[in-house]
Parts: structure tokens; sequence; C-alpha cells
């Protein structure tokens, strides 16, 4: 027995030994095969106006569609000039040209070589000088190519050549006003531009200040704040008056042991005039940049100073936790007691300007009770394999053998800003490995594991595709008829299974949105549909069904002689936008209904906290479930696994829809298939709406006081109402210069939109049907009549406007007469505020 006992002892020990030595061969094969993300190489340029510096330009290596550039705006000085410096980096520089093209980047203007620059130590000094073919107050694509020695690189900004622009006045403003808040008697000053106002800004958390905090908090309360560096200032609008700028910087708080590094960024809109400049807005976010060292006390991991919406995912087992915080990815393991830093292109020895640069989103995809993560990475690249191009980057992080691999490239040839809205509305990847998200109209599945794409369907309406705030339920219709839709399906992206949910004949479904992660959606008899004038749709439901994954109805809500037209969630309750019908087929507002929400919000068992601390507000902590124990804590830096074999998946996908991209001072705020969706969205958010060839369909400025286009005269004779939209059809055209019978095309069946499309092929018509009066007056501003269809039929084109009235042009009428700016909003709006107009 003693003898089978040390026998199998024996076998056991020489198992153990083989296993630790395998191991070993086999973590050292797999170290021989990791590797440091490589560092940035790329130089920078950094444009300088009037001895001011700004608007510093990281380089792209990929061709890029030029007509979406459109992150900063470049001055040229009275003799179409800038000056621009180049960081090198230790880079060798042979060559440096300028490309000038349109705004759409179709037509080349320019294609010169820049002569006269100088290289002093690591910098180079120069100007370019464009030729005459430039237009004032017009912008154009500008690129700077630097050709290094291993290829080019392209700086992409816009140019404008202007004599309105006061961009000097504007510099020194911003930075006479940042300058003042680091001293409050200096400070003082700026008060006349504050809008402090506690009800609309809470002044507990310096992570975000604006125009309405107060004057204590926006000049740093009682923090002890020294700011690292001069900070670095993009224009990202200017026109006429008004401009938009970034102000991007480092401070340090001084604390009782160390002192603690935060990065800063300030927005500011403004609006320069000779006797003033007025603050429409100003807004500062603060973020503290990790310190691994300090990060963890007792049971919490110490983010400090941050937005409190923590991108943060655990393991359902809630024993490993990942974690983003300012760009950079963690994982603690709360059973091995391990913090991994699992990505960041800027580090504890990775620090400079291009490493710190933040046009790149970090995103938590999956995690397992491994610990294993899928997590992606889009926009920018700042560093490693795919430095200086934009895309998405799946990567997969393995704690077993503390590495990070990448897992699939999705290259893409716009910026950031355009690529992070669209991310921001679906990219996932469940337990299969099977990733899903929606980019430029198109909902993709890729398979991870071999990289294969299917896509699922094309997105040809801004209500075409509907996404649960978890991420995890899709739903959409069917078929070409987006009103008259008799199937809806549903993917469960959890499991990959499509449902379909069909309604009765003669009915049409409309989905509504999600209440956790169960569908809501109406349905509608077909002869309650009405659609009138410009294409508007009342879409009266007479019941609204809450149903699952599988299609199988939970809760139904119906009530006689009522018809839902809309809904909102907030927390657990749905409000339901009610009609009621009229004897004459019309409907009538009624009042809202609710329905409350039974699903209950799942809580971790990792939690993110806030905590007010003394000088420091609010103050963000994540509370794992048990101490941490900081003298064992291992802190961890996965390497990167070496390549065998490409990565990239490429997305064929095209779409005919038109797009408008909606920007504000941060980037894109939305990306529309409807024209007036699109401008309403500007008009609210002070933005500029650009379409899919890069043209300007729509800016938030200031117009002139009064403008009339003076060609449009008065109506030759008086029409009747039934007339009078083709005259006004006929008066734009003659405006254009084109005689047309519109009256004919309309008795054919034709719109008023399809007649413009025939007779102006060379235009955009735009259907700005629910825009305002006041939006709308921005094309009158640039000489482009707006036509205007009531409720009646009637027609009229707005021709002009002063600050107290607008011009309209009335065929049933046959007047050219002047109408009070008030009354006029108004009666449009009870019309329906239908609006049709264009650009060349």
């Amino acid at each position: 027995m003693k003898k089978m006992i040390l026998k199998g002892l024996v076998f056991f020990l020489a198992f153990v030994l083989t296993v630790l030595i395998m191991g070993k061969i086999m973590n050292k094969d797999r170290e021989n095969m990791t590797m440091e993300m490589a560092q940035a190489t790329l130089p920078v340029v950094t444009m300088e106006y009037e001895g001011v510096k700004y608007n510093t330009l990281y380089g792209y290596t990929s061709e890029m569609d030029v007509s979406f550039q459109r992150d900063t705006v470049t001055m040229l000085d009275e003799e179409r000039s800038a000056n621009f410096i180049v960081d090198c980096f230790g880079r060798a520089i042979s060559q440096i040209r300028v490309e000038v093209r349109s705004i759409d980047g179709e037509r080349l203007i320019e294609d010169s070589e820049v002569s006269g620059w100088s290289r002093e130590y690591n910098q180079i000094y120069g100007t370019f000088s464009l030729k005459d073919l430039l237009e004032k107050e017009k912008e154009y694509s500008l690129a700077i190519v630097l050709v290094l020695d291993d290829g080019e690189v392209h700086y992409y900004t816009r140019a404008l050549w202007s004599d309105k622009s006061y961009t000097k006045e504007k510099l020194d403003f911003i930075r006479d006003f940042h300058e003042r808040l680091y001293d409050r008697d200096q400070a003082k000053a700026l008060t006349k531009y504050l809008e402090s106002n506690s009800r609309l800004q809470d002044n507990k958390s310096f992570h975000y200040v604006n125009i309405h905090s107060s004057f204590k908090q926006i000049t740093w309360g009682d923090l002890a704040v020294k700011e690292v560096a001069k900070p670095a200032i993009t224009l990202k609008e200017n026109n006429g008056q008004t401009a938009s700028f970034w102000m991007d910087y480092q401070v340090t708080v001084e604390g009782e042991n160390t002192d603690t590094l935060y990065r800063v960024r300030e927005f500011y809109r403004i609006r320069y005039t000779k006797d003033r400049t007025y603050l429409l807005n100003y807004e500062r976010t603060m973020d503290q940049i990790p310190d691994v060292e300090h990060m963890c006390a007792n049971d919490k991991i110490l983010l400090g100073i941050v937005d409190s919406n923590v991108q943060m995912m655990e393991s359902g087992d809630g024993n490993v936790v990942a974690f983003e915080v300012a760009d950079r990815l963690f994982s603690y393991n709360v059973t091995t007691n391990k913090l991994s830093e699992l990505f960041g292109f800027y580090n504890e020895t990775n620090t400079d300007k291009r490493d710190m640069y933040d046009q790149h989103d970090v995103r938590i995809l999956s995690i397992d009770e491994g610990g294993n993560v899928y997590f992606a990475v889009y926009g920018y690249m700042n560093r490693g394999r795919h430095e200086g191009k934009s895309g998405i980057a799946v990567y997969y992080f393995k704690p077993a053998y503390n590495t990070v691999e990448e897992i699939a490239y999705i290259p893409y040839d716009k910026p950031y800003s355009v690529l992070k809205c669209q991310m921001e509305n679906l990219l996932f990847v469940n337990r299969e490995g099977n990733m899903y998200l929606s980019l430029e109209n198109h909902l993709y599945l890729i398979c991870l594991e071999d990289r294969e794409v299917k896509e699922l369907v094309e997105l040809t309406r801004d209500d075409s595709l509907y996404v649960s705030d978890g991420q995890k339920m899709v739903v959409w219709k069917t078929g070409s008829d987006m009103i008259h839709c008799r199937e809806l399906k549903i993917l469960d992206l959890n499991t990959d299974n499509i449902t379909s949910v069909w309604c009765g004949y003669g009915e049409s479904m409309q989905p509504l949105g999600f209440m956790g992660e169960d569908i809501i959606y109406g349905v509608a008899k077909d002869e309650d549909i009405q659609i009138e004038n410009l294409g508007h749709v009342t879409f009266p439901m007479y019941k609204i069904c809450i149903c699952n994954a599988d299609g199988e109805i939970l809760k139904e809500y119906r009530q006689d002689g009522y018809y839902v037209t809309g809904c909102t969630m907030e927390d657990n309750q749905i409000t339901l936008t009610r009609v009621q019908k009229n004897d004459s087929g019309s409907y009538k507002s009624a009042i809202d209904d609710h329905i409350v929400s039974s699903v209950q919000e799942v809580v971790g068992k990792n939690l993110v906290v806030a905590a007010d601390i003394d000088v420091y507000e609010r103050y963000v902590q994540i509370q794992v479930r048990k101490d941490i124990d900081t003298k064992t804590l291992q802190l961890l830096t996965p390497k990167e696994v070496l390549l065998e074999g490409g990565r990239a998946v490429n997305l064929a996908g095209e779409s005919d829809a038109e797009r408008y991209y909606v920007y504000n001072g941060y980037g894109v705020s939305g990306i529309y298939t409807d024209e007036s969706n699109a401008v309403a969205a500007a008009y609210t958010n002070a933005g500029t709406v650009i379409n899919e060839l890069g043209q300007l369909v729509w800016v938030k400025s200031a117009r002139v006081s009064k403008n009339q286009i003076m060609a449009i005269k008065e109506p030759e004779q008086k029409v009747g109402i039934d007339e009078s939209l083709g005259v006004c059809l006929d008066t734009i055209l003659k405006f254009e210069g084109i005689v047309g019978n519109s009256a004919e095309m309309l008795e054919r069946g034709m719109s008023a939109i399809e007649v413009l499309e025939r007779q102006l092929p060379d235009a955009r018509i735009l259907d700005l049907n629910t825009c305002t009066l006041d939006a709308v007056l921005y094309y009158v501003n640039q000489d482009i009549p707006v036509l205007a269809i009531l409720n009646n039929g009637d027609a009229v084109v707005i021709t002009g406007f002063n600050e107290q009235n607008v011009v309209l042009f009335e065929p049933s009428s046959g007047k050219l007469y002047k109408k009070g700016m008030n009354d006029s909003t108004k009666w449009f709006s009870e019309n329906g505020n239908c609006f049709i107009t264009y650009i060349e």
C-alpha cells in the first residue's frame, strides 16, 4: 500500500513538474510574440494668426473624405497667407505642399509646394500663400502635406479668406477671459458675461461648469489650481460676428501629499461687435488623469473629479469589473486583486500632445467570469500599428496571458466626430463573438472569429432603426413603405435571433421605443392615417403593445375614442400623447395618459458612487464588492499580441439615402436622412448642417437686419387659392431663369417638391416641414426664396424680411406685402410650418 502511495506521489510530482516546464516554455514563446504599443511617430502642425498659435493639426496617413474634415477653420490674411509651425519629433521632412479644394472636395483648386521654410532644431517655421483663385467669405478644404521618408502625411483644416472675421479680436477676448479665471479680483470683470442661475446649474461638481455656474464655481472654487502649460486653442467656426473656440490644457491641483493632474477643455461661443463682445455660451469640463499608483483605497477605486456617468461593466458573478476613465481602460479582478490597464494612448511614459489627443473613444463591449474583455477603440489612432488612421479597432484582453490582441480593424474615411455619432447608436458584441454595429445607414453583423460580414438591413429614414438603451435589442420596419408597414423585425443581440411581429390587414405598425429591453409599438388602421400637404403624416394608433424579444405580448393599451400619436419614456413611466377624432375627420389634442413600468433596474455588485469631499466637491468612485488590499495589489500592463496576417474588415455597403450632418461646437451631434429634422436640431443647438457631399445646408448665424429679393415683383394678377401654388412655383423658377408651367405638372399629380426637382436638376430641394419661420429665413438671407403651403392649399413665397416684418408674395391676394414677424410666425405655425426651399 505504501509503495502504491509512493508511486502515485512520484507520478503526481512528475506531472506537476511537466506542466510547469511546459507552461514556462509556452509563456516564453508567448512573450516572444508580444510587444508594447509602438510610440507615436508623426509630426504635428500648428497654425499661427498674428502671433497667436491655434489649430493644432494631427496627420492622416490614409486617404480621407476631405468634405468631412471640419474640425478646424484656418484664417487667411489679406494676402491669402497663413503661418504654420511643424513639430518634427525627430522626423526628416523633405517637402511641404498645400492642396486647396472646394469645400465638398470635388474640385482641386491648387496643389503647390511651399518654399522658404526653415528648420530650427526640431521645429519648422513656414508661410504659404494661396493663388488668386479664392473668393472672400467662402470656405475651402485645405490640406498641408508633409513628405516624410516613408510617405506623405495630410493635415486637414478649412481655409477662410475674410475681411469680416475679427479673428484677432475674438482670440484676444477668449485668452483674456481664460487668464482672468485664475485671479478672482481680475475675474470680477467677467461677471457681466455670466448668466449665473442655480436652477440651471447646481454648482456641485467641478467636472462641468458653464455660463450658468456661480462666479465662485467658474473661478475654480477653493481648488489650488495651477496651469501646467499654455492652452491649445482651436477655432471651430468663424461666421462673421460669431465664432466658436476650444481651449485644451492641463492643470495640477495641490493636495496634502501630492499634486493631482487634470485635463481641461473650455468651449467658447462669442459674438463680436465694434461696441462690445457677447459671450453666447461657455462650458468647461475637467477630468482627473488616472493616478494608477494611488487609485485604490478601502473598498473604492478612486476616479476623482470626472463625469459620474462612468462607463463600467462587470462579469456575471461581479468578481471582475472593467471601467473607462479619461480615455483609459482598466480591469480590476476582486478575487486575484489585480488591476490591469488594458488600453490608453497616453500613460505615465507617453504624455506628449500626440498621445494626449482625444479624438477617439474606448468602448467596453463584453466581459465574462474569467475576466476576458472585448473592447473597441474608434476614431483617430494616435499611435500603434494604425497610427494616423481613422477606424474601429476591436481588441480582446486575456488575463490568463496578460495580453491584448487585435481581433478586427474596420478602416473609415471620415473623422472621429462622424464616427462617434454612429457608434453611440449601436456597437455590441455578444458571448458568441458576434459584433453588431450601424454605420453609414446600414446594420451589420460581423463574426469576429473569421471576420465575415453580413449586411442585415439598409436604413433609409431617421426612424428606420430603434435600439434599446442597453444595446441588447434592435427593431426595424420592413418593406419600402415606411408609413404602411405591416411587419416589424426584432433582433435579440445576445442570442442572434430575429423574430417577426405582424399586424392585421388594413393596419400599419410603428415602433415607439423600449421599456427596459421590451419593445413598445403602436398599431393604426390605414383608414385613420392622414398624409397632408408636404407629406405630413398623422399616424393615430388605436392600440399600444409591449412585447418581449419573442414577440409575445406582455401588455396592451387601448381606449375607445382615443388615439396615440407618440410617447416618451422617463424613469419607469411612459407618457402617451393622444388625440381624438372630430366630426370632420380631423384630429384634436386630448389629455395625455400614462403607463407605469414594472421593470426593476438591475443593480450590480460593483457600484459607481459619488461623495462630496471638501474642496473637491463631487468625487467619483467605484465601490467594489470587498476591500482592496493595497499592499498586495498587483498593477499590470498587458502587452499587445504580434499579428500574423491582416485583421482588416471592409464594409462595402453603400446607401443612396441623402444624409444631413449636424455639427455643434463639439463635433457631429446628429446624422439625419430628413433635412427638416437636421435643420430643427441645428436651430435648437446653434449648429451647422452639412449634407453627404460636404455642402453647407444651413448654419445658425446672425443674419442681416433686413434683406429682400428684389427680382421677385408683385403678382401680375390675382388668382384663386387652387391656382396659387402653381403661380408660386413658376415665380421661383422664373427667379432662377426658367420658364415653366407648374400648374400643368401639378394637375398630372406631381407634388410641389417633384416639380422643383424636375425643373431645377442642379439644385437640392429641401423639404423643411415643421421648421420654424425664424429658421427658414436663413435662406431668404442668402437670397433664396422660400415656398410656404397652407392648410387650405393656398401658397405664398417668402421673399424678404426686416426686424419687424416678413415680405410675402401672395398670388391669391395679388399682392407683395409685409406681414408682422410675430403674426407670421403664428400664422405659419398654425398651418403646420410647411416650407420648401433649395440650395444650389
